[in-house]
């Protein structure tokens, strides 16, 4: 089977393509799955540039996959041949608050190998079938991006019909959260530099725009745009070059939900709006497999499709691996194994 591997050294560069053996023995709780699609999301950048750092090489990088089973163990109930399925981005996260066990092992790091191959040995709890309303380069976009944006608004965030979302920038979680937000009744901003891109966002259900290029105070021009009740949640990715922003541009009780650090690690934070508006801000990763499943029954019921900005050959996958680093994108990036 083909197999893309960091070899020698960390970066794109030192990515190479290999040929190893499918998989034969299989545990008793075991599924082989081949996998159709992966996708790519800014984890697998600093994975594979070692930014972290995330272990030692070599490393088959990439964390989120959607392919079919074609080989169970003997004691395997929860599937069948055939199956489309996910792999879990945490295998061990099942259901429930999340424990440090639970995120003790992640797809595509120095603790398991990722889903750049084009076969995968998995527990059966660690995977779950996906929505019948999406192909497979759809589907390979949830693993990490849709549910890490599913729990932001549904399990953290809360979300109510007409509350007000701020969505920053057009990348793969925060275009999810827009089409989830949008699914569920909510009102969206949109952040981004380009106005192109703010314009496809209010193609896909965004109520107002913000170019934060042209409007630097963007946290107050969200309050003009809800007058002055502010955002209730925050899909927060900017870190410490954002933070403050969100801060003033948060309702009162806001739920304001970190999930990068694009813009920064570390900023002064304004402490009298946390408290005096009495924020929650809550870090999170991703999220468990229930969550996964709870999310794939939302998007059969609403018909929700994932928004692709590219598809690359799995041979030209580190060109996807560049094409995100570029910041070019607008949602998910896909490497189809079929081309």
């Amino acid at each position: 089977m083909k197999v893309w591997e960091v070899q020698d050294a960390w970066g794109i560069d030192n990515m190479r393509r290999v040929e190893r053996e499918i998989p034969s023995a299989l545990a008793p709780e075991e599924i082989l799955i081949k996998l159709h699609a992966a996708s790519v999301n800014y984890r697998d950048l600093v994975t594979i540039e070692n930014k972290t750092p995330f272990g030692a090489l070599p490393q088959i990088p990439l964390s989120d996959a959607a392919g079919e089973i074609v080989k169970i163990g003997a004691r395997v109930d929860r599937f069948s041949l055939g199956d489309r399925v996910c792999p879990s981005f945490f295998p061990n996260w099942q259901a429930g608050p999340v424990r440090r066990a639970d995120r003790s092992v992640s797809l595509g790091s120095a603790t398991a190998p990722g889903v750049l191959q084009e076969y995968i040995v998995t527990r059966q709890d660690a995977a779950s079938r996906f929505s019948d309303t999406l192909s497979y380069l759809e589907a390979a976009t949830l693993p990490c991006a849709g549910l890490t944006a599913w729990r932001a608004l549904v399990d953290e965030g809360n979300l109510q019909p007409d509350d007000w979302v701020l969505v920053q920038g057009t990348g793969g979680v925060s275009i999810f959260a827009l089409l989830i937000g949008e699914m569920l009744g909510a009102r969206i901003i949109v952040t981004s530099s380009s106005d192109e891109k703010l314009e496809r966002a209010r193609q896909l259900g965004a109520d107002a725009t913000i170019n934060y290029s042209d409007t630097p105070d963007w946290g107050k021009a969200v309050l003009e745009i809800t007058r002055g009740a502010g955002a209730d949640i925050i899909v927060e990715v900017g870190g410490g070059g954002t933070i403050n922003q969100s801060l003033t541009a948060a309702a009162v009780g806001a739920r304001i939900v970190i999930i990068g650090v694009l813009g920064g690690r570390s900023q002064e934070l304004l402490m009298p709006a946390i408290f005096g508006k009495n924020l929650h801000l809550k870090g999170i990763s991703v999220g468990s497999r229930a969550q996964f499943e709870d999310m794939n029954a939302a998007i059969s019921a609403h018909g929700l499709k994932p928004v692709i900005d590219k598809v690359f050959a799995f041979d030209d996958a580190p060109e996807a691996i560049r094409h995100l680093a570029s910041g070019q994108h607008f949602g998910k990036i896909v490497i189809d194994f079929a081309k």
